[in-house]
């Protein structure tokens, strides 16, 4: 049985598989951090719930459970045999039918349903009693059709499915083998036949079905959908709009300044889950820098809040959307996006990310978050009665006008994804409503604050907050709460000796007791060696001895004061697996004093609001302690407060140790903590204050950490400049080094550089923080985010905005972010373009003879090979063009393409001196291209008959009519025409080109030169070489070869 989080856990199991012996033999944490996998005795039924903030899982014996493993059937059905092989690099699951069935698989991210269409009886018991490895659960379902099984995988596993005879085979493999490019779209499935090539075949078809099934739905309504695989772009070009009018009081983080990101959003369908479902749509925003998010329903209305303004199409995005949206409309606002949508009833959009995307899948199911925000009414803060919401990353509050209802409504969007709230909250003041992204409050007075801090969302009123008070019963319960005694496992305040006489004094003493010869209880000694040593904070020497004894004594392990000092001294040598082992030990289940260690063993392991809750519920046990140890457990616990927002508690123990006459390392990291807890009090001056006082401490972690947190701060409330925190922050780079603070900075930093348009620094930041933390958790993320801006740089067009020579430097630099596939490809492409736009020809040519040598395959080959062709006409090289011609000729291309290949092998052989070859090579045609290629060869031989006679027709096909005004490049063409034929001595032909186009002519700055060559007294009297003294424009003598290779660099290569 595997049970699975979609965030990471840290529990003691052994109590568990301990307390449900019958039903249990092993408990296994997974190895992503967020899943356990336990062991079943036998084929126990199971049933889970949720209630709170706890999940319930219920193990039934058999007679109680109903038979979930193996699916209904009719009792003459087959039975289909299951088998699970763990290879190395996969999990392969084998369904053995007696014969070949027809199948279809479908995926909905770590839901896999192989669906049979053919009677059988599944027996899942292989999958169930122990999971093997990627798989993390397994259901079956009888149909009237057939069986269906679900797997459960990671979301990241990329699954392979094939016919084998009467097998079907299923692949599993590792998390994060699966592309997320070419991910398969949720709930689209791959049917399959009873042939093995059949079954390959459905895969490919699948979207393609999709798409069509779509369609068909929709073809009845008025607007139809956007076509499959073909996403409509929504976003026009920014326009001013109508100023915010706010109706209600929203204090907001400000504005860091910049440019206002501007977000693509295109529409596309996706495959809906079941027959009947009606459309189903995903609706993307591409930005270019993280962006906050709200989704919450109001008045039948669906509103999506992002907090960065752009400008999204509104009646585009209703006619693509297709039945499902009734109605969109964009509500103004100077500083975020606001949609407020009417939706067919019960669709409502499920969230995804990719990268910095926000992708909204329309289909039927419940409003609701993935994860929790809780509203905690806080009667006695500093700041008096409050609500605060404690949630990270909250963005700026929005305040919008309801059109329908008329009021106000304050949005905080945030940006974890699937973050919100729950239930809604009735108070006096204020109203708090349900969400399944970010926080939506309805003002009930109009002096309500509402002010997001790093820490989460604080709401306050001008005359405080009304909360319900504190009844008799609850204070009495809380008074019995307090005076509940904590289970201990330690007694250490005897042990402890200020200064250092006593402490030799004593600690001699007892080391002499330990000896066997002058004491034969020389255990019971060593113990109290051992707290003596505790107790004065010398963790080091507590572990040598409690090993020493446990070597002596092997039982000793069962001692719960054992085990807690031993995990304790571990926790402070920073030695977290061992002390978890100790600490985790079934003889302290339902220890306080157990629970507090391993609490802070999870702070240790970075996990401080993970352990807030054990720290906060066990904090006084410290309250003992001797200086030593309770100075740095006491700020542990205040930091845990400070980061779920208990501002009280914090306050608390941190006054507390103020009496314990602090070292100045101590008073440093004490003002550490001050500086935050006044930040989460929004006293921000005074936040600044604390931490520059802490700055000037010994305590070189604290140092670093109030450095960070003040340029943060003083960049949100623009004070600094981004530049400015930038050479803050740069100059602590080797403050602290090795741990999760530098990796946090450094991710920092080159989060920053990129935002100021630093690519080159942010990408070097990012590379150097990827390559010292290779095995950190979130170094992938961290990978992610360098391909995300490479990616944002060379096909979202912001490398546009460098020099060539920088952008091509940047490349060279981070090319192995270039990303594999088509995607890699059209990057490298799109760089070469600008570079031959800007005459960097032998960088743009080196770029694409890579791709083609390389990378490319087929018709795709083919056409990048034209381009290098091309590339190498400019350079002048045209042998070169002729071999890759040659190189990369194939059967079978289109009728376009044959074209292309044709002119730029005719314009090559004309550079080659081959003119004779070039003209019999386009004898057949009749393209403008070929033309202009002729034009050009007869013009150079002075071929003046034939050049008259191919200007003519390039001046039919740009459109150049008799009696008719023209253009700049029609008039070229006419006075090129008189040209020839005045120097082919053809009289009548230029008599009339006279009478068809003099009164034209003479409209066009050309008119003299055209009088001049066309007058009848022209013939037989000038020769070429005079010709170019009279016309005065020599530029408009000789243009085809320029008109030709404008067009051709335009089909070939892209315009520049």
């Amino acid at each position: 049985m595997v049970v699975k989080f979609s965030r990471p856990i840290e529990a003691s199991y052994a109590p568990v598989v301990k307390g449900l012996g019958k039903y249990l033999s092993d408990a296994k944490p997974g190895a992503d951090g967020r899943s356990v996998t336990f062991t079943l005795k036998d084929d126990f039924g199971v049933r889970s719930f949720d209630m709170g903030a706890a999940v319930i899982i219920d193990l039934l014996d058999k007679e109680q459970a109903a038979p979930t493993s193996v699916s209904a059937a009719p009792k003459d059905a087959p039975p289909v045999n299951i088998r699970a092989a763990e290879h190395k690099d996969y999990t392969r699951i084998v369904f053995d039918w007696p014969s070949a069935p027809p199948y279809a698989v479908r995926r909905n991210g770590g839901d896999v349903v192989i669906s049979f269409t053919r009677p059988g009886r599944v027996d899942l018991k292989a999958l169930k009693t122990k999971p093997p490895k990627f798989i993390l659960g397994a259901s079956s379902e009888a149909k009237d059709a057939g069986p269906s099984v679900t797997l459960k995988i990671a979301e990241t596993s990329e699954i392979r499915h094939s016919l084998s005879g009467a097998k079907v085979v299923v692949d599993v493999m590792p998390p994060g083998t699966l592309n997320p490019a070419a991910a398969p779209k949720p709930d689209t499935a791959a049917p399959a036949s009873a042939s093995a090539d059949n079954a390959a075949a459905s895969e490919t078809k699948a979207p393609e079905a999709a798409a069509s099934e779509v369609k068909t739905q929709s073809a009845s309504t008025a607007a139809p959908p956007a076509k499959a695989g073909k996403p409509q772009a929504l976003t026009p070009p920014p326009t001013p709009e109508a100023a915010e009018k706010a109706t209600a009081e929203a204090a907001t983080k400000p504005a860091t300044g910049g440019a206002v990101p501007a977000a693509k959003v295109t529409v596309a369908p996706v495959q809906g889950e079941g027959e009947g479902e009606g459309d189903v749509i995903a609706v993307r925003f591409d930005w270019d820098e993280p962006v906050a998010a709200a989704v919450f329903r109001r008045a039948d209305n669906l509103w999506v809040v992002f907090d960065k303004q752009t400008k999204v199409d509104a009646a585009t995005l209703r006619t693509s959307a297709g039945n499902i949206f009734h109605g969109i409309e964009q509500i103004p606002s100077e500083r975020a996006t606001v949609l407020r949508i009417n939706t067919v009833a019960g669709v409502n959009p499920g969230l995804k990310r990719d990268g910095l995307a926000w992708i909204f899948e329309f289909r039927k199911r419940p409003l609701q978050a993935r994860q929790p925000i809780e509203v905690k009414a806080q009667h006695d803060s500093p700041v008096g009665a409050r609500l605060f919401i404690p949630v990270a990353e909250p963005g700026n509050a929005v305040v919008v006008k309801d059109p329908e209802v008329g009021d106000a409504i304050v949005v905080v969007p945030v940006i974890p994804l699937g973050y919100g709230v729950f239930q809604a909250y009735e108070y006096p003041q204020a109203r708090i409503l349900m969400s399944s992204q970010g926080v939506a409050i309805q003002p009930k007075i109009d002096e309500l604050r509402i002010l997001p801090l790093r820490q989460g969302i604080e709401v306050t009123g001008a005359g405080g907050m009304y909360l319900s008070p504190v009844t008799a019963s609850s204070a009495a319960d809380a008074t019995l709460g307090a005076m509940q005694p904590l289970t201990r496992a330690l007694d250490l305040e005897k042990w402890s000796k200020d200064g250092p006489d006593k402490f030799t004094a004593v600690r001699q003493s007892l080391q002499k007791a330990t000896s066997p010869e002058s004491n034969p209880k020389s255990e019971s000694a060593r113990l109290d060696l051992a707290r003596f040593f505790f107790a004065n904070g010398y963790a080091a020497e507590t572990i040598g001895i409690m090993d020493l004894l446990e070597k002596e004594k092997p039982d000793i392990i069962n001692n719960p004061e054992f085990r807690v000092l031993r995990g304790a001294s571990r926790y402070l040598m920073g030695r977290y697996p061992e002390a978890k082992t100790d600490l985790e030990d079934l003889s302290l289940v339902g220890n306080d004093e157990g629970t507090f260690w391993l609490s802070a063993v999870k702070a240790g392991e970075g996990d401080l609001a993970g352990a807030a809750s054990g720290l906060r519920s066990t904090g006084a046990i410290i309250q003992p302690y001797p200086k030593a140890l309770k100075m740095p457990l006491s700020m542990l616990v205040a930091e845990a407060a400070i980061e779920v927002g208990d501002v009280k508690q914090a306050d608390r123990f941190l006054k507390a140790i103020e009496t314990e006459k602090p070292t100045p390392a101590q008073q440093g990291q004490m003002n550490y903590l001050a500086g935050r807890l006044l930040e989460l009090n929004g006293e921000f001056d005074g936040a600044v204050g604390k931490w520059e006082e802490s700055q000037g401490s010994p305590h070189r972690p604290s140092r670093a950490k109030a450095a960070v947190s003040r340029a943060e701060l003083l960049l949100k409330t623009e004070k600094i400049t981004r530049a400015e925190a930038i050479k803050e922050l740069e100059k602590l780079r080797f403050a602290w080094r090795g741990d999760d603070f530098e990796f946090k900075l450094l991710r920092r930093l080159g989060h920053l550089y990129m935002e100021e348009n630093d690519f080159r620094n942010g990408l070097r930041t990012l590379r150097q923080l990827v390559t010292n933390f290779r095995k950190h958790e979130k170094a992938p993320e961290v990978a992610q985010e360098m391909v995300d801006a490479f990616h944002r740089l060379y096909i979202g067009g912001e490398a546009d905005r460098m020099l060539p020579v920088t952008a091509i430097a940047l490349y060279d630099e981070f090319k192995e972010l270039t990303p594999a596939g088509a995607k890699g490809d059209e990057m490298v492409q799109k760089l070469a373009e600008r570079l031959v736009n800007v005459d960097l020809l032998d960088r743009g040519a080196e770029l694409l003879k890579a791709q083609v040598n390389f990378r490319l395959k087929d018709k795709e080959k083919a056409r990048v090979g034209a381009k290098l062709a091309m590339v190498h006409i400019l350079e002048r090289k045209f042998d070169d063009a002729i071999k890759v011609l040659d190189d990369v000729d194939m059967p079978g291309l289109d009728p376009e393409m044959v074209d292309q290949r044709r002119h730029i092998r005719a314009h090559a052989l004309v550079g080659l001196e081959r003119r004779d070859e070039a003209v019999e090579l386009l004898k057949e045609d009749k393209s403008i291209e070929a033309d202009l290629l002729r034009t050009d060869i007869f013009w150079n031989d002075k071929n003046w008959p034939k050049a008259a006679q191919s200007i003519r027709q390039l001046a039919k096909a740009f459109d150049a009519r008799p009696n008719t005004p023209l253009d700049e490049k029609q008039s070229t063409y006419i006075l090129n025409e008189a040209i020839a034929l005045a120097l082919s001595n053809n009289e009548r032909g230029l008599d009339r080109l006279r009478i068809d186009y003099i009164t034209a002519m003479d409209a066009t700055p050309l008119k003299d030169a055209f009088r001049l060559i066309a007058s009848p007294q022209t013939i037989g009297l000038i020769d070429y070489e005079t010709i170019a003294a009279k016309v005065t424009d020599v530029k408009n003598f000789q243009t085809f070869m320029a008109t030709y290779l404008e067009r051709m660099k335009s089909k070939t290569i892209g315009g520049g």
